[in-house]
This record gives C-alpha cells, structure tokens and sequence, in this order.
C-alpha cells in the first residue's frame, strides 16, 4: 500500500515537471521567434537634411504645358482691281506720258483700250491709218507732224475729261476739235498745243 502511494505520487511529480519544462521550453521558443523579426518600434526614422544621407529624388512637376501663340494668320492679299483713278481734291489730270505708261487705267477708265475711229470719227481713222487702232495706240505714236501731236494729246485729253468733270474740255469737245484740226497738219498742232497745256495744267 505505501509502494503504491510511493508510484503514484512519482507519477504526478514527474508529469508536474514534465508540463512545467514544456512550458519554459514555448515560452523561449516564442522569445526567439520575436527577438527575429525586424523591430518596428521607436527605431528612429533617417532624415535627410543638409546634414549628408540619401536626399530624395524630386518629383518633376508636369504642370499646364503652355500652348504656344501664333498670332493671327495674315490674310492673303487681293489683287488690286483697277478702277477710275482716285480724283484728288483739285481734280485728277494725267499727262500723255502718264496714259500712255498705265494702259490699265485706260481699260478701266473706258472699258477697253479704245478705238480710234468709233472715239473720233471715221475720218479720223481714215487719215492715220490702220497702225493706230486705239487710244493707247494715239498715245504711243511717234509722228513728227501736227496730226501725230494731235492724236496724243488729243486721246490723253479724252481721258482726262471723262475723270476729271473739271476739265477745261467735255468729252464732246474733245472730239469736236479732233474731228476737225485733223483735216489740217497747221490746225491739228496748234490744237495739239492746247490739249497739252489742258493736260499739264497750264491751260
């Protein structure tokens, strides 16, 4: 009977033992398993001010690009229409030189560049003959005589007298006097010289 007590009362202090050695044995089994991992605690966080250390790479700042201006596009330019000359204040009046380089304003002043026997007559065209069909014709010829001074100043005083209401002569005068200083070499220069005055403004 006192063997038995003896058995029993090893058994319970080796299991005693037992359980407390498994215990001791957990409980550093967990102190290594934490004292392993990394400590996330009060470990002080790396600054990186101007004292050395790694600085930060800065971040590019993508901001409104800016979209550039290119201004208005100019417009293309027209192509200047010829029209009747601009009449100054005092009155337009272009010389036979003048006529005689600008053709356009002769197209734009009459429509066309004229024709001499429709503008002063068939007999007119009859006497200068057919090398001298138009206006700028007149104006261009290089006769020596009274009719060939006539036929230029009298086609450039033509002209003037449709731009210019001014002028010393009307359109019908103009033609009156060609039509008949023509018939003559004396009166067609003397009529020439006062077309040129009219034209050059000493009339």
């Amino acid at each position: 009977m006192s063997s038995s007590r003896v058995l029993l009362v090893s058994a319970v202090l080796v299991g005693l033992v037992t359980l407390s050695s498994c215990r001791s044995l957990g409980e550093l089994s967990e102190q290594k398993t934490y004292s392993s991992a990394p400590s996330y605690g009060g470990s002080p966080t790396p600054t990186y001010g101007s004292g050395g250390g790694h600085e930060p790479t800065p971040t590019p700042s993508y901001g409104s690009t800016p979209t550039p201006s290119y201004g208005t596009t100019p417009s293309t330019p027209s192509t200047p229409a010829y029209g009747v000359p601009e009449i100054p204040k005092h009155g337009f009046v272009g010389s036979c030189d003048y006529w005689k380089s600008h053709p356009d304003m002769i197209v734009a002043v009459v429509g066309s560049l004229g024709n001499i026997g429709k503008t002063f007559g068939a007999a007119c065209s009859l006497i200068v003959g057919k090398k001298l069909e138009n206006l700028h014709d007149a104006l261009s010829n290089t006769r020596t005589d009274g009719v060939g001074a006539l036929l230029r100043e009298g086609a450039a005083a033509y002209l003037n007298s449709i731009v210019n209401k001014k002028f010393p002569f009307t359109t019908q005068q103009v033609k009156d006097c060609i039509v008949v200083a023509v018939t003559s070499d004396g009166a067609a220069s003397a009529q020439a010289g006062i077309f040129k005055k009219a034209n050059e403004y000493h009339y």
